[in-house]
């Protein structure tokens, strides 16, 4: 209690209170079994024996902490802020003693579960609103392909036999039959069943009802089977035998195209079973017959010996032998029951023979059914409905796990490590109708007119010069000539057309972005490039400098890529000279320059290169150093359209040029490694890289990959670079 008295709570002596906190805190570091309860004012000994921490950190770090307020007894009370680590840094505290950011706040707050019901029910939606198109799409072509199913295919009847296994009732003179045991069990049941689908029943069927001279039962082709087996084939393959639960009712069910032959050969299976039955009981009664009859023959002749015997013994002794003589009468009275037994067998054997009894009987014939039995629609549709969602789902499924696109900012800034300036809309192509207007609006442009009315030759014509109004329009001509200008493309102007688009306020917010992250350059220099082809990189990098131009900067456009010149060939088709030929020195700026009337840009255009030169070698030429220098001394913001990052080395002879770089990155369709392995192959782009553009974004489909993006946030502010 002494030493905490020490460092009570004035002002004064905030500076040594500090260093006794250090000192202090260094020696009961070292000790392990110093244990400290929080808000409590229990004794020493029992804190020292509780073990308690609190924000990662051990009790002897705690009490060294000056966040903790201290009162007169000297136990430390926790304050309600929570513990920043700078606040030790800035008192000196040990290095040591530094809490853990992962640190858990044990007891005070209980976290939440990684995953909630509410955060799963709203990734769900999201993910069935993402890819509910793909879904509905699918369930529509199981549903279309159900109907026509339905519609087109032939119709099934089934007819329906109801059969009944009996036990083979006979009237014999005695309870028992001969043959074998009558009772009918379950096992006996299901054999039965399996006798109606045998081949002798199937071909009894066959023969009864010609099946194999019938054309409309066997199916053609160029089956290696005869006719017969073709026949048996088919019907075994449409008939259907089974048993009703555990009774001794059996169903006999046949599907044809005719409903009329279904009915004769589910009756034709039944009766050919029953005849079957019988004949084979009238076969095992018959077997059971000829088997007595040659035993009786055996008993008689026995008992006929065995009497024989008596009488011939008596005859030889007229002394009575009474031991001998009853033996002898005893086996004779034996052969003769046991002959007077198989007799009447013989005669039970016999009336079974001629007596026909009931194997089974038909309880319902099978009657031509009046409905088909296939297809049967109200199986079909459900079973296409719930096919078609558990394939849209599951290849909707199979699409999300697979796609490695960008679908927001997050993914960009998660995957790349960079930066997104922000997501561009996707812009419709014109009409035709309106691509053909703007394209013969061009034609009013002096150039064009120039060059279709042949404006010199014209001025050549004594006639021309006898009328002052024809002589100033071509004087006007010639002037306008002098300052060159641009095909007013409405892609390439789209932000001047539609400045209250989210893709203006985009570019925009690109702009603010140069803006910070290059303050103090008077002039800068950005490159637009992008991973793959395609990707819109010339019509974000046009777009950009003409909202740069509109804004009161002096902006030149500069086309820089050799392979494709996208900008050129669609801005100024007929260019005779260009930037090329400047750094050259081979054309002047007047012949090289285009301007545009809407905004005021200047259009460097780029022609083939010269024959003697590679891209890469005059990109890095000293003359090429030198324009760029200059341009740097006349122009605020100079915007080049570079290739794709698929050109490495042109890419790598502009990093001395470009002061930053901003990489346009298509929504929905470049993959990450693509990218990655791109920047890979480019090292000095990646560390002049202010950051990715997300173009050709479907705004109504992005909100749904984040929830918290509505689409109302024009763009994601950079992290870490203001």
């Amino acid at each position: 209690m002494g030493d905490r008295a020490q460092l009570g709570c004035g002002s004064n002596g905030w500076a040594d209170r500090t260093g006794a906190l250090q000192e202090r805190t260094a020696a009961r570091f070292r000790s392990d079994e110093a244990r400290h309860n929080v808000g409590s004012r229990r004794p020493e000994g029992c804190r020292r024996r509780q073990k308690h921490q609190t924000f990662g950190l051990s009790c002897n770090a705690r009490r060294s902490c000056p966040l903790r307020a201290l009162d007169g007894s000297g136990v430390c009370w926790p304050q309600e802020r929570a513990f920043q680590p700078r606040d030790c840094e800035h008192l000196g505290a040990p290095q040591m003693l530094q809490p853990d950011k992962s640190a858990v706040l044990l007891g005070d707050v209980e976290q939440p579960p990684a995953s909630s019901a509410a955060e799963m029910l709203t990734s769900s939606t999201a993910f069935l609103r993402r890819n509910l198109r793909l879904i509905l799409t699918l369930l529509g072509l199981a549903v279309a392909s159900s109907l026509a199913y339905l519609l087109f295919a032939t119709p099934r009847f089934t007819a329906e036999a109801v059969l009944y296994i009996e036990k083979p009732h006979i009237r014999p003179v005695q309870s028992e039959p001969v043959s074998s045991d009558n009772s009918v069990d379950s096992k006996t049941i299901d054999s039965q069943v399996e006798i109606l689908k045998s081949d002798a029943i199937v071909l009894s069927v066959v023969k009864r009802l010609q099946l194999a001279e019938n054309a409309a039962f066997i199916s053609a082709g160029t089956s290696r089977l005869t006719p017969e087996q073709e026949a048996m084939r088919v019907l075994r393959r449409n008939l259907s035998v089974s048993r009703v639960g555990l009774s001794s009712v059996i169903k006999i069910n046949f599907t044809d195209s005719d409903p009329q032959q279904a009915a004769r050969i589910a009756n034709a299976v039944a009766t050919a079973y029953i005849e079957n039955r019988i004949n084979s009981t009238s076969q095992a009664a018959e077997s059971a017959a000829n088997w007595l009859e040659a035993r009786l023959r055996d008993l008689q002749k026995k008992a006929a010996d065995a009497e024989k015997l008596v009488q011939e013994f008596q005859a030889k002794n007229e002394i009575e032998e009474q031991a001998k003589l009853s033996e002898l009468r005893a086996n004779a009275r034996t052969y003769r029951r046991l002959y007077d037994s198989f007799l009447d067998r013989y005669a039970e054997a016999g009336q079974q023979r001629s007596f026909q009894f009931t194997a089974g009987q038909v309880v319902s014939p099978a009657l031509p059914p009046a409905f088909k039995s296939r297809p049967n629609a109200l199986l079909v549709l459900p079973i296409a409905v719930f096919g078609g969602l558990c394939i849209g789902l599951g290849i909707a499924a199979w699409a999300e796990l697979s796609d490695r696109t960008f679908r927001t900012p997050e993914h960009v800034a998660e995957r790349l490590k960079i930066d997104c300036l922000g997501a561009l809309e996707w812009i419709r192509p014109p009409k035709r109708s309106l691509a053909l207007s703007e394209r013969f609006r061009t034609f009013r442009t002096p150039g064009h007119v120039a060059e279709r009315l042949k404006i010199d030759r014209l001025s050549r014509l004594e006639w021309i010069r006898k009328w002052p109004l024809a002589e100033r329009f071509l004087e006007r001509f010639r002037s306008r000539l002098a300052a060159p200008q641009l095909i007013h493309s409405a892609l390439f102007a789209y932000v001047l057309k539609n400045p209250a688009s989210h893709f203006a306020e985009t570019i925009r917010s690109l702009k603010l972005s140069c803006d910070l992250l290059l303050p103090e350059q008077p002039s800068r220099i950005v490159g637009f490039t992008s991973a793959l082809e395609e990707e819109g990189k010339s019509t974000v990098g046009a777009n950009f400098a003409q909202l740069l131009s509109r804004a009161g900067r002096k902006v030149l456009l500069l086309d820089m890529d050799f392979r494709k010149r996208t900008l050129s060939r669609s801005m100024t088709p007929r260019a005779s000279k260009g930037w090329c030929d400047l750094a050259l020195q081979c054309g002047s700026g007047e012949e090289v320059l285009r301007t545009d009337d809407a905004s005021k840009m200047h259009f460097f255009p780029l022609l083939e290169m010269p024959e003697p030169f590679e891209p890469m070698e005059f990109l890095a030429s000293k003359n090429v150093r030198t324009m760029f220098e200059a341009l740097r001394r006349q122009y605020d913001y100079i915007v080049v359209d570079l290739p794709s990052l698929e050109s490495p080395t042109d890419i790598r002879a502009s990093i001395v040029t470009i002061d930053a770089y901003v990489l346009v990155l298509e929504w929905g369709k470049t993959s990450t490694e693509t990218v990655q392995c791109a920047l890979a192959s480019v090292q000095g782009v990646h560390r002049k890289l202010l950051g990715a553009v997300l173009n050709k974004t479907d705004l109504g489909l992005m909100h749904h990959y984040t929830p918290h993006h509505k689409g109302e946030c024009y763009f994601r502010a950079p992290t870490g670079s203001f």
